[in-house]
């Protein structure tokens, strides 16, 4: 597991986002087109908000597609998290505790969009995963 560095953007955002959603905000991964925030476990609804009003406003303020992911202790409720809207059929975890590889199965039909275009999906999961957990690699089978 990294240790979590945030930059001056990072920090701004993650307060930006607690400021208009209520929510304890965890850890915030930005990317070109979308900023990804980890939300404390329990804090998702709040976070979203209200006919996702919360979700919507900061759209509208980043001008990018903003994802919330709950946080949880337990590495394949985590990763599981990190995959939704799709469902895992099944999450294996080998390896040591150093250096964990992670096994996600996933409908056929979902397969494709669980990676993304260039792998820009599962490289998401792959970045906030080892933020948070000693995951040394995650892959799609």
């Amino acid at each position: 597991m990294a240790e979590i560095t945030l930059s001056n953007q990072t920090v701004q955002c993650i307060n930006l986002a607690t400021k208009h959603s209520g929510a304890s905000i965890r850890d915030c991964v930005i990317e070109d087109d979308r900023v990804v925030f980890v939300v404390e476990k329990g804090q998702l609804g709040i976070a979203i908000g209200s006919r996702a009003k919360n979700l919507e406003k900061l759209r509208s303020l980043f001008k990018k597609t903003v994802k919330f992911v709950e946080f949880d202790e337990d590495t394949v409720r985590f990763i599981q998290n990190l995959c939704k809207p799709y469902e895992t059929k099944k999450v294996n975890v080998d390896g040591t505790n150093d250096a964990l590889v992670v096994r996600i199965e996933v409908n056929p039909s979902d397969k494709s969009k669980v990676i993304g275009k260039g792998g820009r999906n599962i490289n998401m999961i792959r970045k906030i995963a080892s933020r948070h957990h000693p995951i040394k690699d995650v892959q799609i089978i």
